[in-house]
């Protein structure tokens, strides 16, 4: 009995991942991967094989892409110094967050056919180039229109990134890409921690906060370059794509997408205003509110390296149900605790908690349809309703009603995603 263990959980975690698909590999030759792929050899050692992320320059580029992403996009760490900079309300700064969830929203919707015109490889270059020079133009900017222009185009590169990737993980990684989408979603977290560090110290030194973004904005692209510039990029046209209408109506779709629309906008509501929310709520000052801020990043970068690990051990529909109930109960001390401590450690463990929701959830999309272009656009929509409205409801809500009682759409936010979850299916 113990040796039929192994192959009956390759085949279940084969289902769970969704992975048995035939792609295009770099001589342009079709191969089929997944189970078929692994059969032969012993089979306790294909079992243990299972999760393993091959890294190469095509997954190490990905993982710089979404560092450089993060970086770029990463508003809320100089949202007060943007703000006091330019006089800007809270929901115009908010605005430039919400430039990303804009982009993804008009590609995903409307942009098929520029999709599809271009390869995988040239969207991936063309998205490093709109996040380099719109966080250029960015950093740059003195007025709100060079700055507003500069996070449109670079949440063009953004949104671009973000629709592709998945379809090129689950060709590239066919053997763990559950595992690799959570890796690479890790990267976002190191530009995140580093960047508030970068804001403190360069305001420390006298620097301005400008050169403390924009030079790794620079560094970063210059990287991605060199990493994966000539690295070769599976293909994942589709001879008859899934419209997205057809999509819309597979079964369990609309309670996995609710639940993705609601965890990005919890993430991204407090990535955005953490800073914000520690410097006029929390009292800490202006120059270290940043800093104050990095422990959710760290949290959520241990969350996605561990979740494979956790996966072996919860169920994925209970593991996302713990993240939610963990979120809310670690939201309480961040927004409404008595001193910056408390509110610094109810940021950290809403970060651990809070990390499994989006590469969990884009994998469980990615389950229902062998279509992986189709629903790239799909959970894009998704990402991009959460980043459009998640911050900027509440900028719009601190602008009219303060601060202290914008903050409540947070816990609503995670709520509402509990209750999309839903009960578990039945074995």
């Amino acid at each position: 009995m113990e040796q039929n263990r192994a192959p009956e959980a390759l085949h279940s975690t084969a289902r769970r991942q969704g992975w048995q698909r035939s792609i295009i590999d770099d001589t342009g030759k079709a191969r089929n991967v997944g189970v078929s792929a692994a059969r032969g050899g012993d089979p306790c050692e294909r079992a243990r094989s299972l999760g393993a992320v091959r890294w190469d320059r095509l997954t190490l580029g990905i993982g710089l892409g979404y560092a450089l992403l993060a970086w770029s996009l990463s508003y809320g760490a100089i949202l007060p110094q943007l703000r006091d900079d330019l006089h800007l309300s809270a929901s115009v700064a908010a605005l430039h967050g919400s430039m990303f969830g804009f982009c993804l929203l008009g590609f995903a919707l409307f942009g098929n056919r520029v999709l599809a015109a271009l390869s995988n490889r040239a969207t991936l270059g063309l998205a490093v180039l709109a996040m380099v020079g719109g966080g250029a133009m960015f950093g740059i900017g003195r007025t709100p229109a060079l700055t507003l222009t500069g996070a449109a185009i670079t949440g063009a590169g953004a949104a671009l990134l973000v629709i592709v990737v998945p379809a090129v993980v689950f060709a590239h990684q066919p053997q763990a890409p559950t595992q690799t989408m959570s890796t690479l979603n890790a990267f976002p977290m190191i530009s995140s921690t580093l960047l508030p560090l970068a804001v403190s110290l360069a305001a420390a030194v006298a620097i301005s906060w400008r050169v403390a973004y924009l030079a790794p904005v620079l560094l970063i692209g210059a990287a991605i370059t060199i990493t994966a510039g000539r690295a070769p990029v599976p293909s994942t046209a589709v001879e008859q794509p899934a419209k997205l209408a057809h999509i819309a109506r597979v079964p369990l779709l609309a309670r996995r997408w609710l639940v993705l629309v609601f965890g990005v906008m919890v993430e991204i509501g407090t990535v955005i205003w953490a800073s914000s929310i520690m410097r006029d709520l929390g009292h800490a000052s202006k120059n270290t509110a940043a800093s104050l801020t990095i422990g959710f990043f760290i949290g959520m970068f241990v969350g996605r390296l561990t979740l494979t690990k956790l996966l072996d051990r919860i169920n994925e529909h209970h593991l996302l149900m713990l993240s939610f109930i963990g979120s809310l109960g670690f939201l309480a001390p961040f927004l409404i605790g008595p001193g910056l401590a408390v509110r610094i450690i109810g940021l950290t463990g809403l970060g651990v908690f809070l990390s499994p929701v989006y590469p969990l959830s884009v994998s469980r999309i990615f389950e229902l349809h062998d279509d992986t272009n189709t629903l790239g656009r799909v959970t894009a929509i998704a990402s991009g309703v959460g980043v459009t409205f998640g911050p900027l409801l509440l900028g719009t809500l601190s602008d009219s009603f303060g601060l202290a009682w914008a903050t409540v759409v947070l816990p609503a936010f995670a709520i509402a995603g509990l209750v999309s979850l839903g009960r578990p299916a039945p074995a």
